[in-house]
């Protein structure tokens, strides 16, 4: 069925118990026979578990004989907290030959919470193939976060590219495992420094309102330097809504995009000579462009005349090149070159050349 091969004798080596004959076997009572995590288990949990994943962690439940998932209620698995009943989701539903599994995935899309011990209750409703359910409940709990800690921080060089786009950066998050105020905003440092300020919620950063969240973000209007490293800092000693403390830091790091051109499209059209043509070239940056540097680092190979346009709609980040259409000649590979003497409003150049290459038509 699911997960471990077949096996002569029952375990295996990752404490799966197996039995094929057992699955079925009308003669036999069904039981848990393993759980992820364990009984008394506690976090936080390491390594390349499946249940590891902060966003959708995952709890795996093995039977000793095929269950009868289709008929599963709503009270069958359950997981609570002292304060709640939080929903499952069966995750492998739908690989289940005959809606019978003996090895369960649950999921769930929230966090788990620091200080909070969760407790999973199998409950005696559940019927195996034959019909036949188990003695009495079966209940495991597990302690998956003992601490408040950072979850992760993003953008990361850990995470994702860790690079951003100058002028459009925001917000920064900082994922954590239980809940904040601004208070614990003095305990989180950006070097070097940027303009703007930490809240709850980034959606609505100017409120008056008290709120809380999982989660810090970073919200600012300013655009960055090019091509520079931010290192984001979470001090020791911050406390969450109800006074856990924060007992190690952490620090990730992430850059800004060197400047350069980020994008380029073109347009053809039947030219004078019944061929296709290139009709224009938009080249896009991911800065403010100086409008003066911008003709002079331009090149087309063969030589074309061409006509250099500017936009405002996007502050002058992009430009339209229209070559002379009458000067082109069919079947013929026009390469168009931006040197790297493009400069931006704050004086910054290229940081490499940009080259693109168009054939007309035959």
């Amino acid at each position: 069925m699911f997960g471990c091969k077949n096996t002569p004798n029952g375990p295996v080596t990752n404490n799966y118990y197996y039995s094929t004959d057992s699955l079925t076997d009308p003669a036999v009572k069904p039981k848990v026979t393993f759980t992820n995590p364990t009984n008394g288990a506690v976090g936080p949990f390491v390594g390349d578990e499946l249940y590891t994943s902060h966003i959708y962690p995952q709890i795996f439940i093995q039977f000793n004989k095929f269950m009868d998932i289709v008929n599963f209620n709503s009270n069958s698995i359950r997981l609570t907290t002292k304060d709640a009943v939080l929903p499952l989701s069966l995750l492998n539903f739908g690989y289940s030959p005959n809606g019978l599994g003996n090895i369960l995935v649950y999921g769930f899309s929230y966090k788990y919470l620091a200080n909070k011990v969760y407790t999973v209750t199998v409950d005696t409703t559940l019927l195996d193939a034959n019909g036949y359910k188990l003695s009495s409940p079966y209940v495991f709990s597990y302690t998956p976060e003992p601490q408040f800690r950072v979850y992760s921080g993003s953008p990361s060089f850990y995470t994702d590219s860790g690079v951003v786009s100058p002028y459009s950066f925001s917000p920064i998050t900082i994922d954590l495992n239980s809940k904040i105020n601004s208070t614990f905003f003095s305990n989180i440092q950006i070097s070097p420094s940027i303009n703007g300020q930490w809240v709850t919620n980034p959606y609505s950063p100017y409120s008056s309102s008290p709120s809380d969240s999982t989660a810090a973000y970073f919200v600012s209007t300013d655009t960055l330097p090019f091509d520079t490293k931010y290192t984001v800092s979470v001090s020791a000693g911050g406390k969450d809504v109800n006074g856990l403390l924060m007992k190690a830091p952490y620090q990730f790091s992430f850059a800004s995009q060197p400047f350069e051109v980020i994008s380029s499209y073109w347009s053809s059209a039947t030219g004078p000579g019944g061929f296709e043509v290139i009709s224009y070239i938009t080249f896009g940056s991911n800065g403010f462009i100086d409008t003066s540097s911008v003709r002079s680092s331009i090149s087309i190979t063969p030589s074309l005349s061409f006509d250099l346009l500017f936009s405002s709609y996007d502050g002058f980040r992009s430009f339209n090149i229209t070559p002379d259409v009458q000067q082109m000649q069919r079947n013929t590979t026009y390469t168009i070159t931006i040197n790297n003497t493009v400069r931006s409003v704050k004086g910054v150049y290229l940081k490499n050349p940009y080259s693109l290459s168009l054939t007309t038509g035959i």
